[in-house]
């Protein structure tokens, strides 16, 4: 049953408190999750649910209350062909009563980990998603919370192949993280007092990771046009974009 919530007044739940596991059951995907909620102080009877969802695709699972997480038991995720690019949301909700469904708390862009695989803490920021493309080989979707990848679905050998291939990674990363950190620092104007929970921070946070220098004040575009500039040239330097592309040309004597 889809359920309607009122977002005002909510709260971050912050990512690393959910693990979500999936594996195959008899053909089917099956999804586990482990919530750690009580240092957010919800009211003890908020209702809790999770949502597995990808492009238009969703499915949402009462998940019993704070008091007592109830898993149900019926967590197939019938109305996903793969498990590819699925993300999963836990939302907090207010219970019965004049507010019911008033959101509480959230944590979205949620990535699993599948059964039998060790866990990896570092969360991947962007995992390439199939779709419908038609000529485009691939498409940022800036309007998801996080943004996602796109790739076309019909790229072959496949679109998985397309997307991890050294040309694809060389021309097209650099492009992404650029317009990542524009729609961050000039447009949606990030300071570091901004929630540390969002996507924007991630990879504000990502590109100085990469040894450039703090980002400037968003108020003065020039400067931040720079900085962007200079952190896209440190990504591709640290991962030596260019001599991977050349190796790969060597390789195929192209």
């Amino acid at each position: 049953m889809k359920r309607t919530f009122n977002y005002t007044g909510r709260k971050k739940i912050e990512r690393r408190d959910v693990s979500i596991t999936i594996r195959e059951e008899r053909a089917a995907l099956v999804f586990d999750a482990e919530l750690r909620l009580a240092a957010h102080q919800f009211p003890r009877n908020a209702e809790v649910w999770l949502e597995a969802h990808r492009q238009n695709v969703w499915m949402q699972f009462p998940w019993g209350t704070i008091s007592m997480l109830r898993a149900p038991a019926d967590r197939k995720l019938t109305e996903f062909d793969v498990s590819d690019g699925i993300l999963f949301r836990v939302r907090v909700v207010q219970p019965q009563g004049q507010e019911h469904h008033k959101l509480l708390g959230e944590a979205d862009g949620i990535h699993f980990v599948k059964a039998g695989e060790a866990t990896d803490l570092r969360r991947p920021l962007l995992v390439p998603e199939p779709d419908m493309l038609d000529q485009l080989l691939w498409k940022l979707d800036m309007e998801s919370d996080p943004p996602r990848l796109l790739i076309n679905k019909e790229a072959k050998p496949t679109w998985k192949e397309a997307a991890r291939s050294p040309h694809f990674r060389s021309l097209v990363y650099p492009e992404v993280l650029r317009r990542l950190l524009t729609r961050a620092l000039i447009q949606e104007k990030w300071t570091e007092d901004d929630d540390e929970s969002g996507w924007a921070s991630d990879w504000m946070h990502f590109a100085q990771n990469h040894g450039v220098r703090p980002p400037p004040a968003p108020d003065v575009p020039s400067d931040c046009e720079t900085w962007i500039e200079e952190a896209v040239a440190a990504f591709a330097r640290r991962n030596q974009l260019r001599n991977v592309w050349d190796l790969t040309h060597d390789e195929e004597g192209i």
